[in-house]
C-alpha cells in the first residue's frame, strides 16, 4: 500500500462513508495533511494530495476488498459511468 493509498483507508477507517462521496474523502484526507483555513487556498493546495491520486487510491483499495462503497454508492457510481459512455459516443457497458 502506498502512501496516498494508506491515507485513504485511514480515512475510511474513522469514518466508513467518506468513501462515497469524492468531497468527503477530500474533507478527510486534507485535514490528516495539515490543511490550515488560515492559510491562503495556494498554500493548502501545494501541499495536499491531488483529487485524482485519492480517486485512484480509492478505487485501489476498492478492487483489493479493503474498503467497501456503500450499495447506493455503487449504484450511483454505475450509472454515472454508463452515462459517461454514452455522452462519449463509445460502446455502453451495462451494469446488471
Amino acid at each position: 500500500m502506498n502512501a496516498t493509498q494508506k491515507l485513504v483507508f485511514e480515512a475510511y477507517k474513522n469514518d466508513p462513508n467518506c468513501v462515497n462521496d469524492e468531497n468527503r474523502l477530500l474533507e478527510a484526507v486534507w485535514l490528516r495533511q495539515g490543511w490550515d483555513s488560515a492559510k491562503s487556498l495556494y498554500w493548502n493546495l501545494s501541499r495536499v494530495s491531488h483529487p485524482e491520486s485519492l480517486s485512484r487510491a480509492r478505487r485501489k483499495l476498492h478492487e483489493l476488498g479493503l474498503i467497501k462503497y456503500s450499495e447506493e454508492a455503487e449504484i450511483r457510481r454505475k450509472e454515472q459511468y454508463t452515462e459517461m459512455v454514452i455522452e462519449n459516443g463509445e460502446q455502453v457497458v451495462v451494469f446488471r
